[in-house]
């Protein structure tokens, strides 16, 4: 999966694990710098047809909402608890949407925290 991690995953550990995985990845934050407008970042994903990892739920999927042609936003939830995911975790749930999402997941809005089985 060619994936885009927003800023607000700047974690490297999670690049690693995914890149480990078989995906394709880069952060937004080494393509664009940072503190770049969301929007850019959503341009930029969209441009180079990369799915968005984010933590920055709201602000994206408003955009996603606005413009329904995207490579597909992957929302994670984190509320600072021991439920929270780890890059692990993101690597499971990316690898069961890999298998639900056949055709790809160009226009979705998917919540990553319910594809951990």
């Amino acid at each position: 999966m060619r994936l885009l991690l927003d800023e607000c995953i700047g974690d490297r550990s999670v690049k690693d694990a995914l890149i480990a995985a078989g995906h394709d990845v880069v952060r937004s934050v080494d393509e664009l710098g940072g503190g770049v407008a969301d929007s850019a970042v959503f341009a930029f994903a969209c441009e180079h047809r990369r799915a968005i990892v984010t933590y920055n739920n709201v602000d994206f999927k408003f955009l996603g909402e606005e413009h329904a042609e995207h490579p597909g936003m992957l929302l994670i939830y984190q509320d600072n608890k021991p439920t929270d995911m780890k890059a692990s975790d993101i690597v499971r749930a990316l690898s069961n949407v890999d298998a639900t999402y056949k055709d790809g997941t160009a226009g979705e809005m998917i919540v990553l925290n319910g594809y951990r089985w």
